[in-house]
């Protein structure tokens, strides 16, 4: 069995902007669709998975696979600021 979730992008850019030409909605979609970024809809199933665990009590202890990193900034040679003090 598969679990998917599909949009139709182009669809949806003529489902809120009607008026468009097919061709500028084709252009729209195709960017978008080159463009998009699908670390959100991963945080948000994670949030959705941790969730259901919780609601469903589902033990996950030693049985996850993707390794959560924390979000470390590490700024080689900064530009002299008040944020980046010299010292």
């Amino acid at each position: 069995m598969s679990h998917k979730i599909e949009v139709n992008v182009l669809s949806a850019v003529q489902d809120f902007y009607p008026g468009l030409s097919i061709d500028d909605a084709e252009l729209i979609a195709s960017e978008i669709t080159s463009n998009w970024d699908y670390s959100e809809i991963y945080n948000q199933i994670q949030d959705d998975i941790l969730w259901y665990v919780q609601k469903h009590d589902i033990d996950i202890t030693g049985k996850d696979g993707v390794e959560v990193e924390s979000n470390n900034v590490y700024v080689l040679n900064p530009p002299p600021s008040r944020l980046f003090p010299n010292d």
